[in-house]
């Protein structure tokens, strides 16, 4: 929402990457289809696509974030102002530094069995297909149920969609905490 919510008046370059990318954060949908995507593939307040990568056939319903950008460039030919994939992420990382988004993010890699590990700014680590982790991982934050974010991402085994989860500490607390109240009969046990 920082990104989305950032006043980028000045540089309309960086206002239409970050409209794409946001598109994806708010839809969950490859690069790849949001590149190719039709104004004739949006009906009703759903995007009807063929996945470039798999072929499946998705709908995916447009929420209000997804549908005021497309609604932004309604008068252009195409439906989303997109550039190149490499272009893109290019432009990612200077709008995620201008964005703040520079919390410090450890990476461990293995080399056979020496462990590397280094240290980036998470601006230098945001790519297009971060978008599509970011709406698995906000989804499921907000309650969507698994299976809906599956069907929406088109994801068909859990075991392929499991690589893209990440459970914040947050929702681990809340649901630690929802999970485990006291009950009443509890409290009253323990006072005693």
């Amino acid at each position: 929402m920082r990104l989305y919510n950032l006043d980028l008046s000045a540089n309309k370059a960086l206002e239409r990457v970050r409209d794409v990318f946001c598109f994806g954060c708010f839809t969950g949908q490859r690069f790849s289809d949001i590149s190719k995507l039709k104004r004739d593939d949006i009906r009703d307040g759903q995007w009807y696509l063929r996945t470039a990568k798999t072929k499946d056939p998705l709908e995916i319903p447009l929420n209000a974030f997804s549908e005021a950008i497309i609604n932004k460039y309604l008068s252009n030919d195409e439906p989303l102002p997109v550039i190149s994939n490499q272009k893109t992420n290019e432009h990612l990382k200077n709008l995620c530094q201008i964005a703040r988004i520079n919390d410090k993010r450890k990476i461990t890699k293995y080399r056979g069995a020496e462990k590397i590990e280094e240290i980036f700014f998470k601006y230098e680590l945001i790519s297009t297909h971060t978008a599509r982790r970011t709406f698995v991982t906000l989804s499921l934050e907000k309650g969507m149920r698994p299976e809906t974010v599956m069907a929406i991402t088109g994801h068909k085994d859990y075991k392929t969609f499991d690589k893209y989860v990440k459970i914040s500490s947050k929702v681990k607390k809340v649901e630690m905490n929802r999970t485990w109240r006291m009950e009443p009969e509890l409290k009253l046990a323990m006072k005693a």
